[in-house]
């Protein structure tokens, strides 16, 4: 979730100022939202990437930070979801169960992510 490209880091800073660059409150990319300008209430900053490119953020409210909704932004469609929940457990659900959240350029998932994935292997040299 965190890996932007070849480096497999996402510097979080740097995107969040890109984005807030990028970002016209009239009608940008992100409308119906804005990205978060630090001073300033509401907005949504970045946390997050997968790897097709969509984008994960907290959307900033005047409840504690713990418990402000995660966002996800679907980059081939546009498309907006909503998920009352910390990003952690966001996380774990992606994770374990089925159709929770499927990137972009994915078919509906039909099991947990990681069951998806390779299981882990030793061959003794």
């Amino acid at each position: 979730m965190l890996c932007a490209d070849e480096t497999r880091v996402l510097d979080l800073v740097r995107e969040w100022r890109y984005l807030l660059e990028s970002d016209d409150s009239s009608d940008g990319p992100f409308a119906p939202y804005r990205i978060h300008e630090p001073g300033t209430p509401g907005g949504l900053i970045p946390w997050g990437a997968s790897h097709s490119g969509d984008r994960l953020f907290w959307q900033v409210t005047d409840g504690a930070v713990d418990a402000w909704p995660v966002l996800t932004m679907q980059v081939d469609t546009w498309e907006w979801n909503r998920y009352e929940m910390t990003a952690t457990e966001l996380l774990y659900r992606i994770l374990t169960e089925p159709g929770v959240w499927s990137p972009s350029a994915a078919q509906a998932v039909s099991e947990p992510v990681a069951q998806a994935m390779p299981k882990p292997f030793f061959e003794p040299a």
